[in-house]
């Protein structure tokens, strides 16, 4: 019932349509119900006592009844259809804005595929529910309440004749839906694991056919069809015992209300018109009973999606802006980490972090893998919150800024670099969608894309494959830089943003780097150490805390882990240049 009643309150805003919906639907029912009296006065008083006068108005009334019910049945299934579309296309928005405003860390723990079958299987199967459950089980319960009354007002005998069979239907119906629901259920889950499998793998094809694993991801996705075959053959076989049994039980009324009506009208209890307009009633009655399977199976279908659906509208985020979140008067780019903790939910990633940016500084971090550097930069745009301390960016902790505009500037380059199926163009004006393209081309000339964009077939025009495929890593690389670089950030943050291109790619981009990082805060993080040579200050992460930190000379002297690892680097480059 909680589910009913938040698609109920979805629905508000089209109250008054699904008012008028019903309201033409109940015409409909009374047009059907008001057919058996009139079939009975012709028996009777045509066919019987052979008033032929009131023949042609009783039939002009029955074609009337058609008429009226045609036309109201075309505007409700028209009003229906569209009260349905637009709530599925306000439950979807609603739905894509919330996955906008969760954090990375649901994103962490939630497969795509999975998201993509809720928004997609889920939501329809909701729709469908709106579109044609509801007013088929209006319907149906309207139509057999009313049959029974108008029953009842004809032969009270026929009435109690047909109730017995009430509540074995009922107990049927019931058994049927405790058995449906948990296996509708089971299949929606194993729905969304198969659409993951099929996501991940056709976006991985390359890799997978790079270690040719095509039979065993073939075998992988067999089992997992299998299982969802096994889900929806349980799912028949407790619909092939449920529903034969509930077809039987209405079936007998027609035959128990037949006899009962011959024998009632043998007996001169009941006249031949009343028999044939009760045996009208039948199939308003029996038809309801057949349709209560079909009309279960739906809701268990429309509450399994919708359990789903309203699952993820619940996740709540812990990133939420304050009512009375600020910004700065005017953006300098000073960053300060105050005592900061982090953690993902286990060992804390990061310990203890002080740290003061000055504006326009440029902050090298480097450590081994898993040492908490991409971390330490996603604190800075508040993707995460801290555990413990405070990242405050001039002056205001983030905490209590404007998400928007804070995030706006900040100039990010991920570590894995992510490219939308568009124009190269648009690419790297996605930040600023109304950039001209002289300053387009002016960031690409900054990332050393140009060199790459200009061989293109069609130049910035060029339509890059889904997550930048038809790229080299280092193209993707530069375009991304370009496409930080174009919204002219206050704070850039260069997450191992040239590992894919070679030295003399990156030497050029550094080059062209330094003017446009002057007046700019900027983090850099790298292995190369050419990349990080010139910061104003290097600070060296080890398990989490701050191990080293200084300039390239002072970290030099110090002789420690930065001091290894120049020397490392060192060793492999004569190494690789004497081989």
């Amino acid at each position: 019932m909680d589910i009913v009643k938040r698609i109920a309150s979805m629905m508000r805003p089209y109250r008054k349509t699904m008012v008028m919906v019903f309201a033409l639907q109940l015409i409909v029912i009374l047009t059907r119900l008001i057919v058996p009296i009139i079939t009975q006065t012709i028996v009777n008083d045509v066919i019987t006592a052979g008033n032929v006068a009131i023949l042609l108005p009783l039939c002009a009334e029955l074609l009337g009844l058609v008429v009226l019910r045609s036309v109201c049945t075309y505007i409700r299934s028209v009003s229906n259809e569209r009260v349905s579309q637009n709530l599925a296309y306000d439950i979807r928005t609603g739905l894509y804005r919330h996955l906008e405003e969760l954090p990375y860390e649901f994103y962490d723990k939630h497969r795509i595929g999975e998201i993509m079958s809720r928004m997609t299987g889920d939501l329809e199967g909701v729709r469908n529910m709106i579109a044609g459950g509801l007013i088929t089980a209006f319907d149906n319960a309207l139509m057999f309440l009313g049959a029974l009354i108008f029953m009842g007002a004809m032969s009270f005998e026929m009435l109690l004749l047909l109730i017995l069979f009430l509540p074995v239907i009922g107990a049927t119906a019931f058994a049927f839906n405790k058995r449906i629901r948990p296996v509708f259920a089971s299949i929606r889950e194993q729905n969304a694991v198969l659409n993951t499998r099929t996501q991940e793998n056709l976006a991985g094809m390359r890799v997978v056919k790079a270690f040719a694993r095509e039979d065993y991801e073939e075998e992988r996705f067999y089992e997992d069809n299998q299982t969802l075959l096994k889900l929806n053959l349980r799912a028949t076989y407790v619909w092939s015992r449920f529903v034969p049994l509930m077809e039987l039980l209405s079936g007998l009324c027609t035959p128990v209300a037949l006899i009962g009506g011959a024998l009632l009208t043998a007996s001169g209890r009941m006249d031949v018109g009343t028999l044939v307009g009760v045996t009208g009633y039948i199939w308003m009655l029996t038809n309801p009973v057949r349709a209560l399977s079909n009309i279960i199976n739906m809701t268990a279908q429309a509450i399994t999606s919708a359990e789903k659906l309203l699952y993820y509208m619940d996740f709540g985020s812990r990133i939420r802006e304050k009512p009375d979140a600020v910004s700065p008067a005017k953006f300098e780019g000073a960053v300060e980490f105050d005592n900061v903790t982090f953690s993902y939910g286990g060992e804390p990633v990061l310990r203890n972090i002080n740290l003061k940016v000055e504006p326009g500084q440029t902050i090298a971090v480097m450590g081994a893998t898993g040492a908490g550097k991409s971390t330490l930069c996603l604190l800075l745009g508040r993707f995460y919150d801290v555990m413990k301390g405070r990242v405050l960016v001039d002056g205001i902790d983030v905490r209590d800024q404007k998400l928007d505009v804070l995030r706006r500037e900040i100039g990010y380059v991920p570590q894995e670099t992510f490219l939308f199926s568009d124009t190269l163009e648009d690419n790297i004006r996605f930040g600023r969608v109304d950039a001209p393209h002289d300053r387009v081309e002016q960031a690409a000339d900054v990332a050393c894309a140009t060199e790459f964009i200009d061989h293109m077939p069609s130049g910035y025009e060029t339509i890059v494959g889904e997550r930048g495929l038809g790229l080299s890593g280092g193209q993707k690389q530069r375009t991304a830089i370009a496409r930080a670089v174009l919204i002219d950030p206050k704070i850039l943050v260069l997450d191992d943003s040239t590992s894919a291109v070679d030295m003399e790619t990156e030497a050029v981009i550094q080059q062209k780097l330094r003017g446009v990082l002057k007046g700019r805060t900027t983090f850099i993080i790298a292995h190369r150490i050419s990349s990080v040579m010139n910061a104003d200050q290097i600070i060296v992460l080890d398990h989490g805390e701050i191990a080293e930190r200084g300039t390239h000379r002072e970290l030099m002297e110090l002789g420690g882990i930065y001091a290894n690892m120049v020397a490392e680097q060192t060793a492999n480059m004569v190494d690789e240049e004497v081989g």
